[in-house]
């Protein structure tokens, strides 16, 4: 019994540990449409100081890097979570207000694409160059995020933006350039941003990029920016 106390304990304290060095959403990929215009996708986590599991949902139309009409979907749920258990309650109570949208747009929870670049690494700090293959049709890509941010006196973001330029190498060799991202947008707040993963949907005409974006207090959530490159 003892033992089993000591062990939550400290299982506790770590949890206290973790989110103290910022809350970190747990990013969740919910599938394509069939013909890979339109990507949903999720985040879901835990805010410790509010008492309060969140999650948000988003549906994109690949082709114009944005939102559908009504394709977001944010709630809050109050309530303890334990050492051990798992957040992940806020996202299926939310995933219920989102049927519709789903079934107009036709995204199926199974087409979820393949991952073409993952980061690995626990440092934290961004890698703003990449250049990988996809080995299954034989493309290659090269991706820089370019960002800025405006600091305080405090060395704090008062604001910051980003966009990447990525050239696609088809199997032919003919490199395509494409400039994605809203680079003249700022979000307020965030402080840095870093490419997570990117997949491609089951045609290979989506390209989708996983980016975290890190808030003043080291929190983070998730966005993406997409493209169609056939």
């Amino acid at each position: 019994m003892k033992k089993t106390l000591l062990f939550l304990a400290v299982l506790g304290l770590g949890f206290l540990h973790s989110v103290s060095a910022g809350d970190k959403a747990e990013f969740v990929n919910l599938g394509f449409s069939p013909d890979g215009h339109y990507f949903f996708f999720g985040q879901y986590g835990y805010a410790a100081e509010k008492s309060q599991s969140y999650a948000d949902l988003y549906l994109v139309d690949v082709s114009k890097n944005k939102f559908v009409p009504a394709g977001v979907f944010s709630g809050e749920y109050t309530g303890i979570i334990e050492p051990g258990q798992s957040p992940d309650g806020a996202l299926f109570s939310l995933l219920e207000t989102s049927v519709s949208a789903r079934k107009k747009y036709n995204i199926d929870y199974i087409k979820k694409g393949r991952p073409l670049y993952i980061r690995i690494s626990d440092s934290g700090e961004s890698i703003d160059t990449l250049e990988f293959r996809d080995f299954e049709t034989g493309s290659r890509f090269s991706m820089e995020l370019i960002q800025s941010a405006q600091m305080d006196e405090n060395d704090r973001a008062i604001d910051s933006s980003f966009y990447i330029e990525m050239t696609f190498t088809g199997s032919g060799g003919v490199e395509v350039p494409f400039v994605i991202g809203h680079p003249d947008f700022k979000r307020k707040g965030i402080g840095s941003y870093r490419i997570e993963r990117v997949l491609t949907d089951p045609e290979n005409k989506s390209i989708i990029i996983i980016v975290a974006k890190i808030d003043n207090d080291l929190n983070i959530r998730y966005m993406v920016e997409t493209v169609r490159i056939r």
